[in-house]
């Protein structure tokens, strides 16, 4: 058991999905579910809605469960994700439904007043957010964000709101 250290953010490296699709893809990679905490939706919730642009507007950066986390600040051996090798045992992961072009403004903003949670909630250093990329180089697309203007807002934020 390892206290809670590091966010690292993902994208899905697909145009459509949900945490039932994630949760089956990594079940056929071999893996026991899916590997991270959260999904973050673009509103394509399958292949067929994307296919024909069907896209769910009111679905679009919303949040749903994957690997679930307790409330505490420890991470418990059934709560460890699969999403960074390496990294797992004392991180949260959080994926974006994405894989080319620009993320959708609510996408982002939910993103955002997330991790502003996670934050608070699990006492993260805001350095300790990262994506994907900056821990794998065999993933350099992964997130697709400018991590580093992402920690200089959520610290500019802070800043703002006076937080002690």
């Amino acid at each position: 058991m390892k206290k809670i250290k590091r966010i690292i953010i993902h994208h899905s490296a697909s145009e459509w999905g949900n945490a039932f699709t994630i949760d089956k893809w990594h079940k056929e990679k071999g893996w026991s579910g899916i590997g991270y905490h959260w999904i973050i939706n673009n509103g394509y919730t399958n292949y067929s809605d994307y296919k024909n642009n069907r896209k769910f507007y009111e679905l679009i950066g919303s949040i749903e469960c994957g690997r679930t986390l307790d409330a505490d600040e420890w991470i418990q051996a059934n709560e460890k994700g699969a999403h960074a090798y390496g990294y797992n045992s004392d991180s949260i992961g959080i994926c974006l439904i994405h894989k080319t072009g620009k993320y959708h403004k609510k996408m982002l903003n939910k993103l955002f007043s997330f991790l502003v949670e996670l934050i608070i909630k699990f006492n993260i250093d805001i350095d300790n957010i990262v994506g994907h990329c900056e821990l794998d180089s065999k993933k350099p697309e992964c997130p697709s964000i400018d991590m580093e203007k992402l920690r200089n807002d959520l610290k500019n934020h802070f800043e703002e709101i006076d937080i002690e």
